[in-house]
Parts: structure tokens; sequence; C-alpha cells
């Protein structure tokens, strides 16, 4: 069985711990609910579950400031399944600060071998449409690190990262990271302080590779069927950021054989910091663009603002807006408008038996095919009363019919939910006391020409210390026809 030895600290001893963590899940459908079906007959319990875990061992060496770390990440289903075999990554890491003898000379660096996460500009311009708008205040420094999660989409790679050392005002960092195939990539970045008041970084980075071939997924296929090319991609970077203002861009360019040459682009602007936050982003990619992973996420443009002001004890207002188009100078054909409060928590003398705890609106429109403009409408409300959490929330879904000429707007103004699509309400309710905590949801939905639904959940865990928790769920996503029941649990143990 698959077991985990985790280490905490870079401490002058060896530490070790276990984690061990899965899930045992079943579905079934109640006895008369449903005709040729077969109803629970309590003789298999559970029809298969997942174990990850993670291995990582720590040792350091103070004297020379060098850590060394041994991971081990490991995902699999049970019973076995030849269609999902086991994902098993090894990684390892050396990782050194100024305070050794290698440090003083080369600063604060790592070398890693294994599954690797990146943040910083490498992150940034990959899976671009996926992530969210790339605001001033959501970039992070270039950097990579061994991945604790069990990953099938990516590959070992061995990574250098050396953190120069500060001269004055001035540090930077220079990387190199190069796959089983040799592929090679290379960063690099230089930043200047003044105080904790400004700062300006640029960064740089480049990779090339050979893309696998590629086929269409069929006749009509907007995607043509490629041979195996050359590829190769730039980015550049740079950040200036004071206490109330903040400045960011990103270029990237991206150059396939047979697939062709093509750019991405974002900017952003941070303006004020607490109480008041204005922030500004936009980015555009063309239709050859090919991101850092060599994948093509096809071309758009989208812009998107964040109103945020801040109280004491986590009390917040947010207002965000999205808006998209099929490229650079075109109509804006998707939109999505938010507003999210959530007032100042309680003070310890001043506890409420009762008080309203958070509440949030989201509208937005869906227009790529104007004949089908989707729109949809979702509000949430949430309460505390003593130990127990509440919410309540609602969700309209609707379409709107527009002429293939006419341009509507990418925000669900009237004309709006001329058709009626689903509407759906529920409730959850949250308590827990110690090492016992309990929640349940409901809701019902009501669809156009189909039958209403009702589906509900009821989750308890018990958490007896840091060391582990078990969790059960029982929920019904067709009530009361069809269950399922999950098994969840993880358990650990180390030295310290």
């Amino acid at each position: 069985m698959p077991f985990c030895l985790e280490i905490a600290s870079a401490e002058p001893s060896f530490t070790w711990g276990l984690l061990w963590s899965g899930s045992w899940a079943n579905s079934f459908r109640a006895a008369g609910q449903a005709e040729n079906q077969e109803a629970f007959s309590g003789e298999d319990i559970f029809a298969g579950g997942t174990l990850a875990n993670r291995g990582d061992f720590n040792f350091g060496l103070p004297n020379l400031g060098l850590l060394l770390r041994v991971q081990a990440v490991d995902k699999r289903v049970l019973p076995p399944d030849d269609a999902r075999a086991p994902i098993f990554t090894p990684g390892f890491g050396i990782y050194y600060d100024g305070s050794g003898p290698v440090g003083s000379f080369l600063g604060k660096g790592r070398l890693l071998r294994g599954v690797l996460d990146e943040e910083g500009l490498p992150a940034r311009i990959r899976n671009v449409w996926v992530k969210s708008a790339p605001f001033v205040e959501k970039r992070k420094p270039a950097m990579s690190e061994l991945k604790t999660e069990a990953s099938s989409s990516k590959e070992s790679e061995t990574c250098l990262y050396l953190g120069l050392p500060q001269w004055g005002h001035f540090s930077g960092y220079a990387s190199t990271r190069i796959d089983d195939d040799l592929n090679p990539a290379f960063g690099f970045g230089v930043e200047t302080n003044w105080g904790d008041n400004y700062s300006l970084g640029f960064d740089g980075f480049y990779t090339q590779k050979e893309l696998a071939a590629r086929k269409a997924s069929g006749w009509f296929s907007a995607a043509p069927p490629l041979p195996e090319r050359d590829f190769r991609f730039w980015a550049f970077g740079a950040a200036f950021n004071t206490q109330n203002f903040g400045l960011a861009s990103d270029l990237a360019l991206s150059e396939a054989f047979a697939f062709g040459r093509d750019m991405y682009g974002n900017a952003a602007i941070r303006i004020g910091d607490k109480p008041w936050r204005f922030s500004l982003a936009a980015d555009a990619a063309g239709s050859r663009y090919v991101d850092r992973g060599g994948a093509a996420p096809g071309a758009g443009f989208r812009m998107a603002s964040r109103l945020e002001r801040r109280w004491v004890r986590s009390g917040s207002f947010r207002f965000d807006t999205v808006f998209r188009s099929p490229g650079f100078g075109e109509i804006f054909n998707r939109g999505e408008a938010s507003i999210y409060f959530r007032p100042s928590a309680p003070s310890p003398k001043n506890r409420l038996l009762f008080h309203f705890s958070r509440a949030s609106l989201a509208l937005s429109r869906d227009a790529r095919v104007p004949l089908k403009t989707e729109d949809s409408l979702q509000v949430m409300a949430g309460f505390n009363f003593g130990s127990w959490r509440t919410s309540l929330s609602g969700a309209l879904h609707g379409r709107s019919i527009f002429d293939v000429d006419e341009n509507p707007l990418p925000f669900p103004l009237p004309p709006a939910f001329e058709t009626f699509e689903s509407f759906k309400a529920g409730g959850e309710l949250n308590w827990s006391k110690g090492i016992v905590s309990i929640s349940a949801k409901t809701g019902y939905t009501i669809k156009a020409e189909k039958e209403n639904i009702w589906d509900i959940a009821v989750n308890a865990s018990v958490k007896p210390g840091k060391w582990g928790r078990v969790g059960l769920k029982i929920a019904s996503d067709q009530f009361p026809e069809k269950w399922n029941y999950t098994l969840t649990w993880r358990l650990e143990t180390n030295s310290r």
C-alpha cells in the first residue's frame, strides 16, 4: 500500500513523517426507482477509489547552507485499471542559501529534477485563457519547484535556478530547464528596489523543442493536421511597482514550422492599495499563437477591471468585470460582471448570535452564437447563527435571440432572458464543534421541457488532531433515484 514520508523543515537532523490519503466511492439506484436498474444489494459496498500520496525527505547541512531533498509522488486507482496506469513521479532537489560557501558566491538557488511547478513569466504565458486576467497584484516572481501532486500531463525536467547575489539596489536570477528530450528553456531577470516603496523588474524567457504531430479532430476541424515541427518561443516581461501604483506588461512571440508566427501580449495597471484599489488588465493572442507548453489557445482579446475596498477583520468589497472578443479590435461577445461583499467580522467583545456574513451577485452573457445567446444570473447570501453557518443561492439561465448581423451587448441588459432555460435554488448549512464538522446542501432545479430535479448532499468529517481527518459524503444529484457516497481520509504522523 502506498505511503508518504514528509519532512517539515531544513533542520540539521533527519526527520520523517507518514501521510496516507485517498477515497473510496460507489453509486447506486434506490430500489423500485428505475426499471432495468440493479438496486443496491449491499454486496459491493465500495466500487473503487483513489490513493494520492507524497513522500518527502529533507536533510539540512547548515554549515554549508545546503538542503538536500528527495520526493516521491504517487497516485493510483483501486481496483487497478489497465486504462489508468498508476502515476509515480520521483523528484530530487538541492537548495542553497547565502549563508554557506556556495551561497556567499552565488546567492540563493536550487537544482531540481522531477515534475515541476512554475510561477512568474513562464506560467503567465501558458494556458492564457484558462487563467484569470493578468492583474498587477496577481503576478509572482519567476520560480520553479517540485510539484507536490501527481500529474499525468507533465513530464520530468531538470532545472537549475540561480538567484544572483544582491548588488546594491539590484538583484537578479538566471534559470535553465531541460526535459528528457534535451529541449532547453532559459529564463533570466533583473530587479532594482529602493526600500519597500519602489521596484522595477524585467524578465526574459526562451525555449525551443519539436512539437508532436497533430491529427485533425474531424473532417471539418478548424485545426489542420500537422507533422512534427520545430517550435521556438520568446517572451519578455516588465513590472514597475510603488506603494500606490503599479504597471506591468508581458509580450510573447511563438514560431512553429508549418503553422506560422504569432504573438500574445498583456498589460495591467494598479492604482491605490489600501483601503481602495483599482486594477485594469487586458490581453490578446493571435490565431497562430502557440503557448509555452506547445498548445494553441486560439485568438482572443480580453479586458478586465477590479475595484476593491478592504476593512479590518477581513471585511471587503469587490466589483469585477471581464469582457472578451474573438480578437483585438473586434466586437465583444462575452462578458461578466460580479459583486462580492463581506462585512467585517464581529469583534470578540461584540459577538452577535445572528449576523450577515457575505453576499455575491454575478451577471454574464455568451453571445458567440447570436441566435442562441446565453444569459445567466447568480446570487448568494450567507449568514451565521452562533456556530451554524448557512448560505442561500439562486441561479437563472436563459437565452436571447438576435439576428446574425446584430451585435448584442456582452452584458445581459434588456432584451435578455427572452427564453427560459433553467432556475436553481439551493441552500447550505455548516456546523462544527471541536473535532466534528457537518455540512448539508440541497437544491431544486427547474428545467424547460425537462423534469425538475432535487439534489441533496450531507458531508460529515472527524479531525481528531493535526495527524488526520476522516470524512463521509452521501449525495444524490437525482433525488431520490440515484445516490452516491464517498469515504475520504488523510492520515499523517511525523517524528517531531
